[in-house]
């Protein structure tokens, strides 16, 4: 009863702790929460305050650039829009700290004072739009209109030279003061950290003290009562000794009965115990296992970690002349005496239902997750632009199902089935990459791996394509689950319910309020600017003329562009620390021109990327196993720059989600080739990478 009332005790101090330490968590969570939160808030004030103090500097640089260019007849455009963008941004930035509450008021209203001196002259300047040089049989000068946009830039920048310590005090003003708050909000924070760290430690050493004062107290109890029949017959688990022969002692649980079908255990040796329940290798390991558990130096703890008898496959009789197959869970507990091990302690559990419940937990958790996967992906998309995705992969993947009913016999007919289904998948997974769908385009992507496995295996057989068959069953239901959310969520967007099933009203509304130029504009700008962030390359992407491409046209033009513009950011565009050192903006420029000819149509896509090295790309191809050594040495740069056209052929080593299959650009050819048309490219290293499709008048063409 002493013994009964003490692990009572100790039972409400350990509950008693644990509440007490669950409450200050809590305590310390919420005020942690709001400090952050406050931190978070001046951080990004103080972020848009220091992003402030670079553009005086850079606006003096840029206008000097801008006459420099002028005085030397060069291009002005770029730089010309470049000071268009720090105005704005400096505008935006501004407006943004005069919202926000917390900031030192008259120092931004006296930054603010400032800047609005540099309007004056800076509107003529942003406002010019003509030509500002003209050709003449001597060569080329400056216009009326130039000269005139030259004077206007000189006065601005001597202005913004003046100007700029001025303002960039104040600004710098203004980051000190909000640099301050954050940091005086941070100590308050680390204090409070401080105090529950320390705080959470005693209690934790208490919880900790009366938990080991407990386990002390059980452990003692069961040295008493290890051989108490009473309780053998009542607990769960099997229970029985092992002596230093290995064998079973003469006591031992009912339920070890139940778990092995048997009673005559006394006696019995362990690895006769296991010899039909187990597999040799593993009955080896486990009496190896045993045999440490005798040794002096065994550290018990070292020993439960290695235990290879944690989850146990076993299959017993079921009692109506069947197998079944049952998880045993063995654990092994060293008796010490004085002359050291005395016997060995052995529990067993049957874990089945254990075991089968987590199973089912992680396929729940899995499908859970890729539900809140896609429903997150499906807040932030276009109804208008998934649902046209969902019927061109239904589409696609129909063709994917053909490809695989195709019959085969040769290793050249399955090797053709493989190219075909990548080139397919690919282009489903590039537009679903572009709509940052990303629950789709992974499974797309495991598709891929699976289809790339198959091209590595020397013999294929039609069974060999079954788990591609059922991973695709599972895109596809994925596809109706996706098609079903934005359905739903079109329907809740547009206030019209939906017919079940159905592409319904509101997303054919939507359809008809948007030109596919528009949806194909907002598809690749989306596309860029996720590119962008995964690669950590800054690039902007300028689109010209894609209200001309013609409707027929539009799905292959997305699926080449799509492509190129993710070859642009992982091949063409730069590292921030590589375009400094070339003399390059930091931020890349990528560009696509479409427009229509006498002769048909042209579609123009241009990066001031890297370019293309010819021996890179031989060095490539022999990599890939593509070409010989001897074979590469031949080509000369006219055909070293059309292996990218190859199947199979990519730069990079190792597989990513947007590159290094060697099926993108072989699709874009194909895709040109199927409407007649022509692709060519031409690069400058260090300088761009240019692409030209030529394609035939849309009446020339027949369309499916």
């Amino acid at each position: 009863m002493q013994s009964s009332g003490a692990d009572r005790v100790r039972r409400l101090l350990t509950a008693a702790a644990g509440a007490l330490l669950a409450a200050l968590m809590a305590l310390v969570l919420i005020v942690g929460f709001r400090l952050a939160t406050r931190i978070r808030a001046n951080v990004a004030l103080l972020q848009r305050a220091s992003l402030l103090e670079t553009y005086p500097s850079a606006l003096s640089q840029q206008l000097t650039a801008l006459r420099e260019r002028l005085g030397t007849l060069e291009y002005t455009g770029g730089v010309h829009q470049e000071l268009a963008d720090s105005v704005a941004g400096f505008d935006r930035n501004l407006a943004a700290l005069e919202r926000r509450p917390g900031v030192d008021r008259p120092v931004l209203r006296a930054a603010g004072r400032l800047w609005k001196a540099y309007t004056p002259v800076l509107a003529p300047v942003l406002a010019y739009s003509g030509e500002p040089y003209s050709d003449t049989d001597f060569g080329s000068s400056l216009s009326v209109s130039g000269k005139i946009y030259y004077t206007q830039v000189r006065r601005a920048e001597l202005f913004a030279q003046s100007s700029a310590p001025a303002l960039h005090r104040r600004l710098a003003a203004l980051s000190a003061a909000l640099q301050q708050r954050t940091s005086s909000a941070a100590s308050r924070l680390r204090l409070l950290l401080s105090v529950g760290v320390l705080a959470v430690l005693l209690l934790g050493a208490a919880a900790a003290y009366l938990q080991l004062a407990r386990s002390r107290g059980e452990r003692a109890a069961r040295a008493a009562e290890e051989q108490t029949r009473d309780i053998l017959h009542t607990v769960r688990e099997g229970l029985f000794l092992l002596d230093a022969d290995y064998r079973i002692g003469t006591v031992w649980s009912q339920a070890l009965t139940h778990l092995f079908g048997r009673e005559d255990f006394a006696g019995l040796s362990f690895e006769e115990l296991l010899r039909d329940k187990v597999s040799p290798a593993t009955l080896v390991t486990a009496t190896k296992y045993i045999k440490l558990l005798w040794g002096e130096r065994a550290h018990e703890n070292l020993m439960k970690s290695i235990n290879p008898l944690g989850q146990l496959e076993v299959v017993l009789d079921n009692g109506r002349g069947g197998k079944e197959t049952h998880y045993l869970q063995f654990n092994f507990h060293r008796v010490v005496g004085p002359q050291g091990v005395k016997h060995v302690l052995c529990t067993v559990a049957d874990i089945t239902s254990n075991v089968m419940l987590a199973r089912e937990l992680h396929e729940a958790q899995e499908s859970a997750h890729s539900q809140i996967d896609m429903m997150v992906s499906m807040l932030h998309s276009d109804p208008l632009q998934v649902g046209g995705f969902l019927d061109t992969a239904a589409a696609g993947l129909k063709h994917v199902n053909a490809i695989l009913k195709e019959p085969a016999r040769s290793h050249a007919e399955f090797s053709r089935k493989l190219t075909g289904l990548s080139r397919e998948l690919h282009s489903i997974k590039g537009e679903a990459s572009a709509l940052n769908l990303m629950s789709i385009a992974q499974r797309v992507h495991h598709l891929e791996d699976m289809v790339e496995e198959l091209k590595g295996k020397s013999e294929l057989t039609g069974n060999d394509f079954l788990p591609v068959v059922l991973k695709l069953d599972e895109l596809l239901a994925h596809l109706r689950a996706v098609r079903e959310v934005i359905l739903r969520l079109s329907t809740l967007k547009d206030g019209t319910p939906s017919p079940e099933g159905t592409l319904s009203s509101p997303i054919l509304r939507l359809r008809e309020r948007a030109s596919g130029a528009e949806e194909l504009a907002a598809t690749l700008q989306g596309l860029a600017r996720k590119l962008a962030e995964d690669h950590g390359k800054p690039f902007t992407l300028s689109l010209e003329g894609l209200e001309a491409v013609p409707a027929a046209y539009l799905p292959t033009v997305k699926d080449c562009l799509i492509q190129m513009l993710r070859n642009a950011a992982v091949h063409g565009i730069e590292p921030d620390a590589v375009r400094r050192a070339g003399s390059k903006s930091v931020t890349g420029l990528v560009r696509v021109q479409f427009r229509r000819l006498e002769s048909g149509c042209e579609l123009v896509f241009e990066d001031d990327g890297a370019g293309l090295s010819p021996e890179t790309l031989k060095e490539a191809a022999v990599r890939k196993q593509l070409l010989t050594a001897e074979q590469a040495a031949e080509l000369d740069n006219r055909s070293a720059l059309a292996l990218i056209f190859k199947p199979g052929f990519s730069t990079r080593a190792e597989v990513s989600m947007d590159a290094g299959r060697g099926t993108g650009m072989d699709v874009v050819a194909k895709a040109v080739y199927a409407l007649g048309g022509r692709i060519g490219v031409s690069t400058h290293p260090g300088r761009f990478t240019r692409f030209k499709i030529a394609l035939p008048a849309p009446s020339q063409t027949a369309v499916a």
